[in-house]
C-alpha cells in the first residue's frame, strides 16, 4: 500500500501521513520517496508563502507524480477551484475530492 501525504503550513497534522509544511517540504518528500510513492496527496492552497498547493500540482504533473487520490483541502474558494480544474485536466487518472478543514 503507498503512502499518504498531507501538506499545509498550520493545520495539526493527521496520523497516518507523511507531512509538509511548505512547497519545499514537499519537494523533497517527493524526492525522498520516488515518483510512485504516494497513493493519496492532500494538499491546502495557502501554503503561507511564495508557492501554492497549484505549484505542488504543477510540479508533480512536470515530474510524473502521479498518486490514485488528489484531495484539495483549504478555506480558499478560488483556490481550490483552481486546484481542481488543474488536477482534473493534468491527472485524468486521479480521483479528485476537495473539502474545506478548519484551521
Amino acid at each position: 500500500m503507498g503512502l499518504k501525504l498531507f501538506v499545509d503550513d498550520t493545520r495539526e497534522f493527521p496520523k497516518g501521513f507523511e507531512c509538509a509544511r511548505s512547497y519545499e517540504e514537499c519537494l523533497l518528500l517527493f524526492r525522498l520517496f520516488g515518483r510512485s510513492g504516494f497513493e493519496f496527496v492532500t494538499l491546502d492552497y495557502s501554503l503561507g508563502g511564495a508557492h501554492t498547493g497549484l505549484d505542488i500540482l504543477a510540479y508533480m504533473s512536470e515530474h510524473g507524480i502521479a498518486p490514485e487520490h488528489i484531495n484539495i483541502h483549504s478555506n480558499h474558494i478560488e483556490g481550490m477551484q483552481l486546484m481542481r480544474r488543474y488536477a482534473e485536466e493534468h491527472f485524468p487518472d486521479a480521483r479528485v475530492t476537495m473539502n474545506t478543514l478548519d484551521k
